[in-house]
């Protein structure tokens, strides 16, 4: 075989440099070549599934016609050609000279280039292309003829932590089978749902299997931490028992293998909550909550090395405080989300973290998932930093952190604050144009790429951009001036000195971003009515308009 790549190498070498010399005196027949396509694939199914337990049973087993024959004076190559969509490994090559025009390939042949070369997920779909290419090189140069064929296969092995659809089922679910709802992170579905005592599991659709999450062992009973969990056959799996009948809040992490199942009694109740302990140096700090989670507190400060632990105020008492999941665990966990757990106030002198060194950090507490998140100097989340063309104060390339966005466009009637042109970097008042301080969305103290606005309903009133009169148009901007800075605006067609583009927002579906400073910024939404809510993330390029 290797001969023969070598042998034909040679030959498309020559071919190609009589394409360059035939394609100068213009001599390549196109027309008569695109005419004369002759090769055709045949048999080649569009789903295939690896059988594990027949092996040595052909999977795949499909033919391809020859290609046009252009008589004596041709010599014709094929080369064979498998690739798999998305893989970063080198695409299997050969070249085929015995005139059987056909392959076949068995399910553990299938399994093995798939999983083993093309670095494929087991228990899992995957896009094969096959190209088969025919090169002719004679007296006048003709194009190539190229067939190719796609299909997905599925693979056998170990199942996979993912979900095409994920639900909760068992006796203990009192209203019967309910589909849980994907989180912020994609890998992670929540829910919130009635209880009594029973069995519990979580089915699992991905691709054509009925999986399940369940415990490792049958029946084990629920704790209030993070429980490791693992994903089987739907028939095969386990289940976790509840003893007692309340309402019940659900957390699946399928990247972290965790399942929490938390009863209302377990929760969080604060009014209030505050950091102490010797870190915060000896006074009580107050924990915000977050504008676009009523769920997530976040602080950003300096602590001192020594303790923490997180007193809450409820009913004016702070009997309770949050420590860690584990008694005699003080570590922080750096930058990774833990769960915590409650105790008595009394009892934090025990129960605590140990800030390791002084410094700026960032401590960010979901209570209905009953987990933190606190980062050190070295793993905090940084401000995201864009670059652009800034013609304003003329400069090329201009950095900048983001750490406000403006709201620009229609919605207000390009309205501005009195004296804001003092504010634009170019003291030109046509520059703020559009731009009202009223208008900006606030960086989140959980996540730096996460800006909100919580306020007022949105004005939706109608003025002209460009050639068009829409009615409550806005784009994000990370200055205020419109000339050039770089922006977040919809996925709508659009194009500068062209067509502006607009997408109609009507419910609080997250709708999808593009940045830059390109054509994206002729491309607009159109707020939906009564909208006082907006959260950007301009990590994930996504954004939310709701009424809240």
């Amino acid at each position: 075989m290797n001969k023969n790549i070598m042998k034909y190498a040679k030959m498309l070498g020559s071919a190609v440099l009589v394409l360059l010399l035939a394609s100068c005196d213009q001599e390549i027949d196109n027309w008569l070549s695109r005419n004369h396509s002759d090769m055709q694939f045949s048999d080649i199914p569009e789903y295939i599934k690896l059988d594990e337990d027949h092996p040595d049973d052909v999977a795949l087993n499909f033919s391809w016609c020859a290609a046009h024959d252009y008589g004596n004076d041709y010599i014709t190559v094929y080369k064979y050609q498998f690739s798999v969509d998305g893989s970063a490994a080198e695409d299997i090559v050969e070249y085929e000279d015995d005139g059987k025009f056909s392959r076949s390939y068995t399910n553990a042949e299938m399994q093995q280039m798939l999983v083993e070369h093309f670095g494929q997920m087991t228990s899992s779909p995957c896009k094969v292309i096959i190209t088969v290419t025919a090169s002719f090189e004679g007296p006048q140069m003709k194009v190539p003829d190229v067939s190719t064929a796609s299909f997905t296969v599925k693979t056998y092995g170990p199942k996979q932590f993912l979900a095409d659809q994920l639900f909760v089922d068992g006796t203990a679910v009192a209203d019967g089978r309910a589909e849980l709802s994907k989180s912020d992170d994609d890998m992670v579905y929540t829910g919130t749902m009635h209880l009594k005592p029973g069995k519990i599991n979580f089915p699992v659709i991905y691709a054509d299997e009925q999986n399940a999450v369940g415990p490792l062992n049958a029946d084990e009973a629920i704790t209030t931490g993070d429980m490791p969990c693992v994903i089987t056959d739907e028939a095969k799996a386990n289940s976790w028992v509840i003893t007692e009948e309340d309402n019940y809040r659900v957390n699946i992490n399928l990247r972290a293998k965790t399942v929490r199942i938390l009863a209302a009694g377990a929760l969080v109740e604060a009014d209030q909550m505050f950091l102490a302990g010797s870190a915060t140096g000896g006074e009580q700090i107050e924990v915000q909550q977050t504008l676009e989670n009523e769920n997530l507190y976040a602080w950003r400060g300096e602590l001192k090395a020594g303790q923490l632990y997180i007193p809450l105020t409820f009913n004016d008492a702070q009997e309770m405080s949050i420590v860690p999941q584990e008694a005699d665990n003080h570590a922080i966990a750096d930058g990774t989300s833990a769960s915590f757990a409650l105790a008595q106030t009394t009892k934090t002198n025990q129960r605590y973290w140990t800030i390791p060194a002084d410094g700026t950090y960032r401590i960010v507490i979901n209570v209905a998932e009953k987990t933190i998140i606190i980062y050190s100097p070295a793993t905090d989340l940084k401000n995201k930093t864009v670059s652009y063309n800034n013609t304003s104060i003329g400069k090329n390339s201009y950095t900048q952190e983001v750490v406000k966005l403006w709201m620009w466009g229609s919605f207000n009637s390009f309205a501005y604050d009195a004296g804001s042109a003092e504010n634009c970097d170019d003291k030109e008042v046509n520059i703020a144009v559009g731009f009202q301080e009223a208008y900006t969305l606030k960086q989140s103290l959980a996540n730096p790429n996460v800006f909100v606005y919580k306020g007022a309903v949105l004005p939706r009133e109608t003025a002209t951009i460009g050639s068009d009169n829409p009615k409550g148009a806005v784009k994000f901007c990370v200055s205020n001036h419109h000339n050039n800075v770089y922006a977040y605006g919809s996925t709508a067609d659009a194009k500068r000195n062209d067509h502006n583009g607009f997408v109609e927002v009507t419910d609080s579906t997250p709708q999808g971003l593009v940045e830059g400073q390109g054509d994206n910024r002729y491309a607009f939404f159109l707020l939906p009515e009564n909208c006082n809510f907006v959260v950007v993330d301009i990590e994930k390029l996504t954004v939310t308009f709701a009424t809240k």
